[in-house]
Parts: structure tokens; C-alpha cells; sequence
């Protein structure tokens, strides 16, 4: 079972978002085995050069959670942000992303600008981090964690390690 938690990668953001704080060069050099991980299994990346709030996105996963299609809606802000490119900090950009999967996108505004799910999202952080985990994606195995974008094989390892076997794909 996978459960989606909320995780602020860079809480210091403001609002509006910020410029990245490396030059293309050095955002290319650090991010290419991520790059070349998505390519792998089909999923295009793109480099910006700005960095998005997360939080009105997160919150807005929250709404979803309870009235809509949170699994569609993730996936969709994931794709808006990771292959488009496009600012998920920006009400605008949540609206059209929640009318894509069919949610009531101007309730879902409502929600994240009076900050409903905002205690709900910070209570994850903070979970996050009494546990120790620092970056995204975060997976928690048993009493293992795996942090960041990693090859199946690391899954797989830990699994064994867990005592578990490798089941069918129809499992």
C-alpha cells in the first residue's frame, strides 16, 4: 500500500517561488543521472530555471484526497511540474490541473487560499523530518528508508533484506 505523505523540498521558498540557485550548467551536471533515470522508463524532464512553492500544491493534493482523484491529480501536478515545466505554486496552474481531472477547481482555490489543509500538510513535513528523511522521494519499508530517485534494483535489495519475495506483476 502506498500512502502519499506532503513534503516541503525547499521551505524557505517564498510565495511567489525563486530564481534556481544554480547556474544551467551545474543544474545539468547534478540533475543528469536523474535525467537519464526518467528517460529509461519514458518520462521526459525539463530544466527550469526557477523554483516553485510547493505548498498551494500540496494543500490542493489534500483537497483531492477528499473529493476527488488524488492518484489523477498527483500524477497531473507531477507532469505540470517535472515534464512541463509549469509553475505549481501558482493558483492559476492547480485550477487547470484539478479541471483536467475532473475536480471542482474553484472549490479546491477556495480550500488552499483559506489554508484548510495547511496543518495536515506541515504535519507531514514535521513527521518527515523527526524521522530523518531529507529529500524526495521518500519510501518507508518496513524499518528501512529509501531517499531519492533510485533504480528498481534498490528496491528489490531492500525487500530482501525485509524477508520478503519478489511477487507477479498480477499480485
Amino acid at each position: 500500500v502506498v500512502e502519499w505523505r506532503a513534503f516541503l523540498l525547499a521551505p524557505d521558498t517564498p510565495p511567489e517561488g525563486r530564481p534556481h540557485p544554480y547556474p544551467p550548467e551545474v543544474r545539468a551536471e547534478r540533475s543528469a543521472p536523474m535525467h537519464e533515470m526518467a528517460a529509461a522508463v519514458g518520462l521526459s524532464m525539463v530544466d527550469r530555471d526557477w523554483v516553485s512553492n510547493s505548498l498551494p500544491a500540496l494543500q490542493g493534493a489534500e483537497f483531492v484526497r477528499e473529493h476527488g482523484d488524488f492518484d489523477a491529480f498527483h500524477h497531473a501536478v507531477f507532469t505540470a511540474y517535472w515534464a512541463e515545466g509549469k509553475d505549481i505554486g501558482k493558483i492559476d496552474v492547480l485550477k487547470e490541473i484539478a479541471t483536467s481531472v475532473g475536480v471542482d477547481a474553484e472549490a479546491m482555490a477556495a480550500a488552499v487560499e483559506d489554508g484548510r489543509y495547511l496543518e495536515q500538510v506541515m504535519a507531514d513535513y514535521e513527521l518527515a523530518q523527526r524521522i530523518g528523511l531529507s529529500g524526495v522521494p521518500a519510501f518507508i519499508l518496513g524499518n528501512r528508508a529509501i531517499v531519492g530517485a533510485q533504480p528498481y534494483e534498490v528496491f528489490e535489495q531492500v525487500m530482501t533484506m525485509l524477508g520478503r519475495e519478489k511477487r507477479d506483476a498480477a499480485d
